[in-house]
């Protein structure tokens, strides 16, 4: 078997086994559903519903124009797109944004421009990319004394050059 065979292969499955569905609430007539930029991509690509004018050292949120219904158990990770972060500087300010399944508000993502130059993100452009984990619930046990390691208390800095 050759290799471009094995991969749609092993994708295939990879569909099939790990699919989680979100529920989308269209809130703006021009919202366009996350893509996959090609087959394996890990991420979901969000698009603008209108345009925004990022200038530079500037903070602006960029509209998806949906609702997501996460289900129970999961998180929806906002990330920068490596092509804008790259080529415009313009980054996702709190990344990952951290999207909880009971928000059900609009996914909206605030941008900074890091460049020195203005930054127009068109409508329908692609301007973030969203992941969806696995949450789990912490408890703490509250202890007096914690267990040794070679690391200790050593601070920033301390594991390395």
């Amino acid at each position: 078997m050759d290799e471009k065979s094995w991969n749609k292969i092993t994708h295939d499955v990879h569909k099939r086994q790990a699919q989680v569905n979100i529920r989308l609430k269209k809130l703006h007539g021009d919202a366009i559903i996350p893509t996959y930029g090609s087959d394996g991509a890990a991420c979901l690509d969000l698009y603008a519903i209108e345009d925004v004018i990022i200038r530079p050292g500037i903070v602006r949120y960029v509209r998806s124009g949906w609702a997501f219904g996460i289900p129970a158990g999961y998180e929806v990770n906002i990330m920068s797109r490596s092509g804008l972060a790259c080529k415009k500087q313009v980054i996702v300010l709190n990344s990952p944004s951290i999207i909880d399944s009971d928000y059900r508000g609009e996914v909206y993502i605030y941008m900074k421009n890091i460049s020195m130059d203005s930054v127009i993100i068109y409508k329908g452009n692609r301007y973030a990319q969203m992941s969806l984990r696995k949450t789990i619930h912490v408890e703490f046990d509250i202890v007096n004394e914690l267990d040794e390691t070679e690391r200790g208390t050593g601070g920033f800095g301390s594991s390395g050059k």
